[in-house]
């Protein structure tokens, strides 16, 4: 996320809520053909599920604002990859957790950081984020049984 030092309208933090939702559906699409033990798959498919959720509902709210979200092709792109690389090299289910973690604490960073700097923080947007954050955090919780 670009520095954030000083007040963010709702507008702009959506945009970026938007787009680490979906980093996070791309990345979990793309890894899930690689993950073999079903306890894994279920809890991030939930992951999925979660992202997808309120992904749709942060578009919904851009676009009563007149902004159409733009999806991160190159990101797609790149977590593809990426899969496709740890997928080859045969990645254990701890490695799978923690890259997991690691994603969702950036997350968890990202939402933080804008709830602190938001300019309306009883706004639709700002409990929208805190959703997410608790979404983030519950995933983290759940994946650590992996690691």
């Amino acid at each position: 996320m670009q520095g954030v030092n000083e007040a963010v309208s709702e507008t702009a933090a959506l945009e970026i809520v938007y787009k680490n939702l979906r980093m996070g559906t791309d990345g979990i699409i793309n890894l899930l053909p690689y993950v073999k033990q079903s306890t894994l798959r279920s809890a991030m498919t939930v992951q999925l599920d979660g992202y997808e959720k309120y992904a749709a509902l942060v578009r919904v709210m851009l676009q009563e604002e007149g902004i159409i979200p733009k999806d991160v092709v190159g990101m797609r792109l790149v977590a593809k990859m990426g899969a496709a690389w740890r997928g080859m090299m045969g990645i254990t289910r701890t490695e799978l957790a923690k890259a997991l973690i690691e994603a969702s604490n950036a997350c968890i960073t990202d939402m933080t950081r804008l709830l602190n700097h938001i300019s309306v923080r009883e706004s639709k947007g700002a409990r929208l984020m805190r959703e997410v954050l608790a979404l983030e955090e519950n995933h983290v919780e759940i994946l650590k049984a992996y690691l």
